[in-house]
Parts: C-alpha cells; structure tokens; sequence
C-alpha cells in the first residue's frame, strides 16, 4: 500500500511538474516597433512636422547671425590694413562679441529643440505606452517588448504588434 501511495504521490508530481514547464513554454509574447508607430502614426507625424516647422525657424535665426557674423569679419578683412590700431582693436572685440553672441544663440537654439523634442514625443509616447499596456491586459500577454529597445533582431510577423499599436494611436490621436 505504501509504495502504490508513493508511486502515486511520485506520478502526480511528474504531472505537476510537467504542466508547469508546458505553461511556462507556451507564455503569450509580442513585440513592437516604436520608431515605425512614431512615423507611421497620425499623431507622430503631426509631432515630426510640427517639430520640423519649429527647428526650421530656430535654424533661420541662428543662419542669420550666422551670416552677419560672416560679412562682418569679411568686411573687417578688407579694412584692417587701413584701420588705425584703435579702430581695429575695437573692430575686433565687436566680433569677438558677435561670436559669442553666435555661440550663445547656438546653445539655446539646441536646448530649445530639446524642449520642444520632449514636449512633442512625451505625451505621444506616453500614449503608446498607455495603449501597449491595454493590449497586454486585454490581449492576455505575458510579456510585450520594445524591439530596439529588448535587442530583438528577428520576430515572427504574428507577434509583431506594431500596425495594431498605430492604428489604436490613430483611433487615440488628439484631435486639432
């Protein structure tokens, strides 16, 4: 009698050990594209064309003091041979200070692009995320990964997650 209740006690085990490992094999994984769903998105395009609107006129301003800056030191170049000392030396510290004034506007043109870069994809990507974590609940996934992000070179197309991500972001877009 023992040994049957052993052997039993021994068989389910083997069962229950069996059954875990089937479950743990068969775990439900996707993956997305977040790159692919910023381009591809509604959303994510009026963010890229609303950035490029902006970074284009912060690019004409710094252009602008770019192209001073060039004809005022080419235009002291012509004269500093008729310049008396005085004159040149102050002709000098006037672009010195255009320079760096040049180099300041540089630097907060690139600190603006970042802010506005942030402002733009925060929201956007917070979305995403919102709508990633949707599908895993509704979807029962045990696991939902950023490709690039996770390294994953090759999936296979059913687990890619990326058109059903956009085309919510879509159906979510703010409208304007």
């Amino acid at each position: 009698m023992k040994i049957r209740t052993a052997g039993f006690v021994l068989l389910t085990m083997v069962f229950m050990i069996a059954a875990s490992t089937s479950t743990a094999t068969a775990a439900k994984i996707g993956y997305f594209d977040i790159q692919t769903v910023l381009q591809q998105s509604q959303w994510g395009k009026r963010s890229n064309e609303e950035f490029k609107r902006q970074s284009e006129q912060i690019k004409m301003e710094v252009d602008e003091k770019a192209k001073a800056f060039r004809a005022a030191r080419e235009e002291f170049e012509k004269k500093k041979d008729i310049l008396d000392e005085k004159a040149r030396a102050r002709k000098l510290k006037e672009l010195q200070e255009m320079q760096v004034e040049g180099e300041r506007l540089l630097a907060e043109s690139n600190s603006r692009l970042n802010k506005l870069s942030g402002e733009l994809s925060g929201p956007l990507v917070e979305k995403i995320l919102e709508i990633v974590r949707k599908i895993g609940k509704d979807d029962k996934y045990d696991y939902i990964f950023e490709r690039e992000k996770a390294g994953i070179v090759w999936g296979m197309d059913k687990d890619d997650l990326t058109k059903k991500i956009t085309d919510e972001l879509d159906r979510a877009s703010p409208k304007r």
